[in-house]
């Protein structure tokens, strides 16, 4: 029996090679002293229960055992064995490859990415056919981990405590947590053999289709209250993916990763020599809170993201859809807007949709040439005048679909759109177009040169308002293979652009925030968070958001549409700490309240270098829409913000357990603040005017302290 073993940034990881050659995870742990698995036992019911390192499996081959619809028995769990491992040095950590192989000529390649300064590592496969014959391949995972709470005295399935993180249209981003039990997991006893028997529940969720948060975010946290380890991870996927825990045949608990799989119709055939890469997952361990697990995680994502200068991670914009021209597009009523997002600082300006139609523009999407009733003038003069305000333009673009009522869609070959049973998908009066197809991949290229090189685009809003369902049979394995590989060509013609226009900021909406993962974040400067339009509700997204990207890309509506002087500041607390996105009226705003809306975004100029680099904290821990007070701040060693919001009540109390040391505080905005505050006992008392009001403080190391 052999041990590899990571201690890194404390984490302790631990991979066990049985005699047998077989191998496992055995720790993934932050607790000193962990408990390693108990070595492999005999045959129990004619099998042994070996629980692999990568579960997978094929055609023609029994699961390991009863499993019911869990994936953590596959056929080849037992049957991988041990052939070589190495370990080279990145510039900024280091990668673990592993080689497993089975007698009948799969080869695994496993890889696991660690990363210098960060408690969190990315792993992902590569299964390999070195035989002779097809290997179907039915589902592989892309992390696999048996161990989950199995430190201290108090058996797992007692004491566990999931952290799911819900999302849906204008309700992104809502946490809840449920204990193992009332998830379905518990022990089962096994008579005459003083053994505990394995449970076929699980719990799961996650997402079949090309909205990847419509239902879930496809991350999570395992607590363990008893010894305070807190298990936190994420699979960076924009398509179908799925988290399961579950149980095995001893007492122990496990948890999986994996993109699609049997259960989203997903089904890989390799043939001799052809090889299939799982999506990437990441998973971090600590001791600590759900504020702690963020820190973590928004390290992790500004690690793998894109490089792009400051001006663009930070940059402030206009949109003028929200609360605001709502897509009724002029020339009259664009160059109002312009007008006021150069008064308010911005520096760049979106037009969102409608501006190629001169009616309803749903379902005509598609070939992006500007509406002439809408501009007389031409869309390039609105440009010109833009520019001359000091903005730089961008445009909405839903590239990835085209309407039913598209005339140039009524003349293209099937094959460019997402088919079933000899159909076009259809979902809500579009088609969507498939990426794999090199034509689509062209034509799409095509618009985007066009619409740079004609007008002088230098942003795109890309909003995705259709879901393909499961995928496509046209030239594929399956259906879910359909939708890897479609997004995976999205991947790299997105890549593609970015080499050729390195300074192109793209954010990415998916109507609001339902491809809110790091498939697409990774490479776009920011997303859409939600198209709520109510600003009281739009907190209840902005106080929590910070979990599911980093704070720089969270796009949060700042539309003030009520000339109110609380309104306004609400409305700019909700997006301060993160990426600010202007709209709304502020032409219906008195002087005084919109000299309130200017002086909210002077002062995000004048914190986004430091905010960019923060990370965030959540004083209340994750709130609901039952809560009555909300809390979001971002820390570094040098002090802290914090948004503060009431929407239903005129007092706050914030506990500071994650800033104790920093205990003078100040508000930051408004400058004239009108609300009462104090520090008493570790707690923020905040007295507020009346419901319905936030602010942002400033807390700073009290003066003559260290």
């Amino acid at each position: 029996m052999e041990r590899i073993v990571f201690d890194e940034m404390g984490m302790h990881i631990c991979f066990r090679v049985n005699d047998d050659k077989t191998v496992e995870l055995t720790d993934f742990s932050a607790v000193s002293g962990s408990q390693e698995l108990r070595p492999i036992p005999p045959f129990i019911f004619g099998y042994r229960d070996v629980h692999g390192l990568i579960s997978v499996q094929i055609d023609g081959e029994s699961s390991n055992g009863m499993n019911a619809y869990k994936h953590n028995a596959g056929s080849e769990n037992g049957k991988l064995l041990y052939q070589s491992h190495s370990v080279f040095p990145c510039s900024d950590g280091k990668l673990l490859e592993m080689i497993l192989e089975t007698p009948k000529g799969l080869r695994v390649r496993y890889f696991m990415r660690f990363y210098e300064g960060i408690r969190m590592v990315r792993t992902w496969g590569t299964l390999e056919n070195t035989g002779t014959e097809p290997i179907g391949v039915q589902y592989v995972t892309s992390f696999y981990y048996e161990g989950v709470c199995k430190n201290g005295q108090k058996l797992c399935f007692d004491k566990a405590e999931f952290l799911v993180p819900r999302s849906n249209w204008n309700n992104e981003a809502q946490w809840h947590t449920i204990d193992a039990t009332d998830a379905g997991l518990s022990r089962m006893g096994v008579a005459g053999h003083g053994l505990y028997g394995t449970s076929n529940n699980r719990f799961h969720y996650g997402n079949a289709g090309s909205w990847s948060t419509c239902e879930y975010m496809p991350m999570g946290m395992i607590r363990d209250p008893e010894t305070g380890e807190m298990l936190f991870f994420e699979i960076d996927h924009s398509g179908s993916w799925e988290i399961e825990i579950g149980s095995s045949m001893d007492t122990t608990m496990y948890l999986a990763l994996m993109g699609p799989n049997d259960e989203h119709q997903w089904w890989k055939c390799l043939k001799p020599g052809e090889s299939f890469t799982t999506v990437p997952a990441a998973i971090g361990v600590l001791i600590g809170d759900e504020s702690d697990a963020v820190r973590e995680m928004t390290r992790y994502r500004r690690r793998i993201c894109r490089p792009v200068p400051e001006s663009e991670r930070t940059a402030l914009i206009f949109n003028d859809y929200m609360n605001c021209l709502l897509g009724d597009l002029t020339e009259e009523n664009e160059r109002k807007c312009i007008d006021e997002a150069a008064r308010l600082g911005c520096e760049y300006y979106c037009m969102d949709a409608g501006w190629y139609d001169a009616g309803f523009w749903w379902d005509s999407i598609g070939e992006w040439k500007e509406s002439p009733e809408r501009f007389p003038n031409g869309l390039k003069a609105l440009y010109e005048y833009a520019r001359s305000k000091g903005l730089k333009m961008g445009m909405w673009l839903e590239i990835e679909n085209m309407g039913i009522a598209c005339k140039l869609a009524q003349t293209l070959p099937d094959d460019w759109f997402f088919c079933r049973h000899g159909k076009r998908v259809i979902n809500n009066k579009r088609y969507v177009l498939d990426f794999r197809n090199p034509d689509v991949r062209n034509y799409c290229r095509s618009v985007v040169d066009r619409l740079i090189r004609d007008y002088g685009c230098t942003y795109f809003k890309v909003d995705y308002n259709v879901t393909t369902g499961i995928g496509s049979d046209l030239h594929s394995d399956s259906f879910g293979d359909a939708m890897l590989e479609h997004y995976r060509a999205l991947y790299d013609w997105y890549r593609d652009i970015f080499r050729t226009y390195p300074d192109l900021i793209i954010e990415t909406c998916g109507s609001g925030g339902q491809r809110m993962d790091y498939g697409m974040l990774q490479l776009f400067s920011l997303q859409s968070i939600s198209d709520q339009t109510d600003y009281l509700y739009h907190s209840f997204i902005a106080a929590n958001v910070a979990s599911a990207l980093t704070p720089e890309q969270a796009g949060t509506w700042v539309y003030p549409y009520e000339d109110d002087r609380e309104h306004v500041i609400y409305n700019v607390v909700n997006g301060l700490l993160l990426r600010p996105y202007c709209s709304g009226k502020p032409w219906i705003l008195s002087p005084e309240n919109w000299a309130l809306y200017r002086e909210g975004m002077e002062v995000y100029k004048s914190i986004r270098s430091r905010t960019c680099r923060m990370t965030p904290f959540f004083p209340l821990g994750f709130t609901t829409f039952k809560s009555p007070v909300l809390a979001y701040g971002l820390r570094d060693e040098n002090g802290a913000y914090l948004s503060v919001f009431a929407p239903y009540t005129d007092h706050a109390e914030i506990p500071l357990d994650h800033v104790p040391e920093f205990t003078d505080v100040r508000v930051l905005y408004p400058d004239q603040a009108a609300c009462d505050f104090t520090i008493r006992d570790g707690i923020l008392h905040v007295q507020l005017p009346q419901a319905g009001c936030a602010r942002t403080f400033e807390l700073r190391r009290k003066k003559g302290t260290k």
